[in-house]
């Protein structure tokens, strides 16, 4: 079989840039030119590769089986020329290097900018961009290639995502001034007590509901309210507690007519995880990411069978 023409591998990368966008239009206007020029550059690729990459349907495009196998090579390619514009960006920018992090809203607001702001003062031509979301759904976008490593709340345990401990923390329910130990915090919920969660499925709130669940509690109702300052506006007010890490609640205290209750040790201890996927795994840029966390301290070691 003849080798591909190299002059084809910009749009491999015009592939990758429509995938990633959902559609050709989103692809056209984030490249900075026309739709047609895109869609031409496709049918290009597509008949240097004698197959079918996409299809259109009403909301955009969908990748076909040909196309299934084509972007897991693409995604090399742009590691491959991500890595390039890290390792000489410092002397030549031939390409700014992009490092694209999810977080989970508390370790977004607290630990993350630390590491973020020393690793760019060691590597000024990084790009980082920072996405917050529910650990399900950053895992899913680091597997699908839409985030290069992602801090989440739990381990997944998935043979294609590479999991390390990051650090560890307390887990404490904040409450309304009214319930000011774990006993009264029993009471109040076999009074109607109500549970405010950022998200479903948090894995804090389960460990807290677990905790109730074994002294034979239950709260009335969980109330998902979707951002942070607004649990803590309601749990202030009266309407019911939250389950949140330690380093992120005791610095919103001062001042604040709010409670911190300390949860027995069984229950205290929460664990928060980078992961990436194992296609990156060579990546210079997110090893050197998660070498400097390594460095500082933040990562205390790599979960059995993930190396």
């Amino acid at each position: 079989m003849d080798s591909m023409d190299p002059h084809l591998l910009p749009d491999v990368l015009v592939f990758l840039k429509v995938v990633r966008s959902g559609s050709i239009t989103k692809a056209a206007n984030q490249l900075n030119t026309v739709q047609s020029n895109v869609t031409a550059r496709i049918k290009k690729l597509e008949e240097a590769l004698g197959v079918p990459l996409l299809s259109r349907h009403a909301r955009g495009v969908k990748l076909t089986g040909g196309g299934e196998a084509v972007l897991p090579l693409a995604l090399r390619l742009d590691a491959l020329l991500n890595d390039l514009g890290y390792a000489f960006g410092r002397r030549m920018p031939v390409r700014e290097a992009k490092l694209r992090l999810g977080a989970i809203e508390t370790v977004a607001a607290i630990q993350l900018p630390r590491l973020v702001s020393e690793f760019l003062r060691a590597s000024p031509h990084v790009d980082i961009s920072v996405q917050a979301g529910s650990s399900s759904r950053l895992v899913q976008q680091v597997n699908d290639g839409e985030l290069d490593a992602a801090f989440v709340s739990r381990a997944f345990g998935l043979a294609n995502i590479r999991e390390a401990l990051a650090f560890e923390d307390k887990l404490v329910v904040l409450a309304p001034k009214t319930i000011r130990t774990i006993p009264e915090l029993f009471e109040a919920s076999r009074k109607g007590l109500k549970v405010m969660v950022q998200r479903l499925g948090c894995s804090y709130t389960e460990k807290l509901l677990q905790l109730l669940g074994a002294h034979g509690s239950r709260p009335d109702r969980i109330m998902e309210i979707g951002t942070l300052e607004g649990i803590i506006g309601l749990v202030e007010t009266g309407v019911g507690v939250a389950a949140m890490p330690a380093s992120f609640v005791q610095p919103l205290l001062r001042g604040r007519r709010l409670a911190l209750l300390q949860l027995p040790k069984e229950s205290a201890t929460i664990q928060t995880f980078i992961v990436s996927s194992q296609r990156s795994e060579s990546s210079l840029l997110v090893s050197a990411f998660v070498d400097h966390c390594r460095r500082r301290g933040d990562i205390r070691r790599v979960l059995p069978g993930s190396d």
